[in-house]
């Protein structure tokens, strides 16, 4: 795992940006990103976007989302007066956010960037959010350092990252490893995609030690639909029975902290 190319990843990414094999719509189009936003939310609730990511307060502060994607949760921190930055390490998605803020009248300083060395002096953000991205960087320890470079005394840490102790990992995985006679390295790596080069799980303990500089550490894990427990006929388990287990079962582990002051 650890023998992957950072340009690998890159040239991934850059051929298959964020969930565009999903979407009906041409890449960057206003339809694109209004399907996107649907499909986002159907998994993360406008309700639970804000309060984990706090929009309101930071309005009128710096924010830095590394790994940018498509702009989505940046242009929901620019919506509510924050003065926002994206890196990310492909063209295609700076391309993205710049047109999906171009679509919604708002400003933002966006970048192609590598996670583990970040352009900006020490001490820049109030906050540094990253949905789903550092895992699939092959430095993940260097990447976190550079977050933790970059945010003021005090300033807010936002992550997320795939779950170990999932019941994606733990109970699916396991029975595909069997069935399609895949690692589940590999099995990992194509939650985004056949090609995927690189994708990595952490368990809360695991993340905890990745996130030791930081202090007031929270985490939840979240996520958990049927088709992640059981291969073809998960599908039909209503989501609401599983909601009660998403905390502790979910795929995605976020994690909330500070660098201290």
């Amino acid at each position: 795992m650890n023998s992957v190319a950072l340009d690998d990843v890159r040239a991934y990414w850059e051929a298959h940006p964020l969930s565009a094999s999903a979407i009906p719509h041409p890449l960057g189009s206003r339809e694109y990103f209004e399907y996107y936003d649907r499909l986002r939310e159907a998994n993360e609730s406008v309700e639970f976007s804000a309060l984990l990511h706090e929009y309101r307060d930071f309005a009128g502060r710096k924010v830095l989302d590394v790994g940018c994607g498509n702009g989505y949760v940046l242009s929901r921190y620019a919506r509510a007066g924050a003065e926002v930055f994206g890196v990310d390490l492909t063209d295609a998605a700076v391309g993205l956010c710049r047109k999906r803020f171009e679509y919604m009248g708002l400003t933002g300083d966006f970048r192609r960037a590598d996670a583990e060395a970040l352009p900006f002096p020490d001490a820049t953000f109030d906050c540094v959010t990253s949905m789903g991205v550092l895992h699939h960087t092959p430095g993940t320890e260097a990447a976190v350092a550079e977050v933790h470079r970059v945010l003021k005394p005090g300033g807010r840490l936002i992550v997320m990252f795939y779950h170990r102790n999932s019941a994606l990992y733990r109970i699916k995985f396991p029975v595909l490893r069997v069935w399609r006679g895949k690692s589940t390295q590999r099995l990992v790596n194509e939650v985004d995609g056949d090609d995927n080069p690189l994708g990595k799980v952490y368990s809360k303990d695991e993340l905890r030690r990745l996130l030791n500089r930081f202090s007031e550490v929270e985490m939840f894990a979240g996520l958990l639909e049927g088709d992640m427990i059981i291969p073809r006929a998960g599908r039909f388990i209503p989501t609401a029975l599983l909601r009660p287990f998403e905390r502790r079962w979910g795929w995605f582990l976020y994690a909330k902290g500070r660098k201290p002051a």
